[in-house]
């Protein structure tokens, strides 16, 4: 039997410490074809609801019964009384926690979760895409599909003064009646969430190994300034602090700790088809800067045109022939993630004057030198300068690139879908 089921994700606790648990919303899977609503506190709830074994009522424990059936977070203890007397429990029946004792009281009498014919819609990207994977993982061994939308276009069906509770809802109703807005989460998108999570993972991992960096600097430098003894030689405080750094514990742990992230990251992008037939083949894309894209454009299915994907990157051209870049009083609506990995893409390429985007640089800059050889730039001050010249023509190679990136990633898509088409 179909089932519709509507899921707005969130993170569990405010910093404040209010909960915040996740909402599903099934239609018609409740008692008497009742809408079911369901709040899910922690990340073990959503895990048992993406494996169909979310507690959905409990029983009497019978006495002898077998309960290492039922995992040891679904069972229902209560404390043990002053004149209980627990000495003859069967194993399993009894627990002690510190100073305190329990006794099994309660197991599970009947479960909740993802099941044959499901059909699940989420809201794309942001902190459902580890819940969306696990679900589309899990979807695909007992027959469920799950389909997400782009927020944007979410939104428009919400409205300004809609109440955001009923976002599951929703999600339940258009997930059945629109489910074209929709995209099929499948093993594609679970190996794109998995070079998210990497590259965010990594990006922790760099910014601690920072922090470590220059507390152990601040520290040392004051302990020089303060000490009763005096100054260090001119010229032996940096030699110094790399000695005392090289040997502190906690910067080599952070060290050691990035470079399994680095690892991770480049193991998840590799893993990935978009990796082969896009990215590898460009002189000056690594992992990193591949993972960037990724995890910033997610799928493309989410630009119908070049356009919209470089206006997304911040890539495009203003209405009024202007390059888009922060100015007070207007809407800076791109990816700042993709604008940064394209500057250092940019980078790249001028570095590598040899490569066919080196070459394809060097060709626009003499373009752009013939073009403004004569004339004034628009303050009324000065003419163009080697600078300008090079702004321009790595931001014009750029817009090109990303131009051909849509295209070759949607020449991937389609692939994709004609190989399910005859498979099917």
């Amino acid at each position: 039997m179909e089932r519709f089921i509507g899921i707005r994700h969130r993170v569990k606790k405010t910093t404040a410490g209010q909960a915040r648990p996740t909402q599903i919303f099934i239609l018609g899977g409740g008692k008497k074809g009742q809408d079911l609503v369901l709040d899910l506190p922690d990340e073990q709830s959503e895990l048992d609801f993406a494996h169909g074994v979310l507690v959905a009522a409990m029983r009497d424990v019978k006495m002898g019964e077998d309960v290492s059936i039922f995992p040891p977070h679904q069972l229902g203890w209560r404390k043990v009384k002053d004149d209980e007397d627990v000495s003859a429990l069967p194993k399993g029946f009894f627990k002690k926690e510190g100073k305190d004792r329990y006794v099994l009281g309660k197991v599970p009498a009947a479960f909740e979760g993802l099941r044959e014919g499901d059909v699940v819609g989420m809201i794309l990207g942001g902190s459902g895409d580890r819940l969306a994977a696990a679900l589309s993982r899990s979807g695909e061994n007992v027959g469920a599909s799950v389909y997400r939308v782009p927020s944007f276009v979410f939104k428009n069906w919400r409205g300004q003064d809609e109440d955001k509770d009923k976002d599951a809802e929703l999600l339940a109703q258009k997930v059945r009646n629109e489910r074209g807005s929709f995209y099929k989460v499948e093993s594609r998108d679970r190996a794109f969430i998995r070079v998210s999570e990497a590259l965010s993972f990594r990006q922790e991992a760099l910014a601690a190994r920072i922090a470590c960096e220059q507390r152990l600097h601040a520290s040392f430098i004051g302990s020089i300034f303060l000490s009763e003894r005096g100054l260090y030689p001119e010229g032996m405080i940096e030699k110094e602090y790399q000695r005392r750094s090289a040997n502190d514990m906690v910067l080599q742990n952070l060290e050691e700790e990035l470079k399994r992230r680095e690892s991770e990251l480049k193991k998840a992008v590799e893993a990935t088809a978009l990796w082969d037939r896009v990215f590898a083949p460009i002189s000056g894309v690594g992992p990193r800067l591949a993972a960037a894209f990724i995890a910033s454009i997610v799928d493309i299915r989410r630009f119908e045109t070049d356009a919209k994907l470089k206006a997304y990157c911040g890539a495009h051209v203003l209405p009024d022939g202007r390059f888009p870049r922060r100015r007070g009083g207007e809407v800076a609506n791109w990816s700042p993630d993709l604008r940064q990995a394209l500057y250092l893409l940019g980078d790249q390429f001028n570095r590598r004057p040899d490569s066919v985007c080196g070459q394809k640089l060097i060709s626009y800059k003499a373009k752009f030198r013939d073009r403004h050889a004569k004339e004034i730039g628009t303050n009324g001050k000065s003419r163009y300068s080697d600078g300008h010249i090079h702004r321009m023509a790595t931001w014009r190679t750029l817009t090109k690139f990303v131009e051909w990136l849509w295209k070759e990633w949607w020449k991937l898509e389609k692939d994709r879908q004609r190989e399910e088409r005859q498979a099917a």
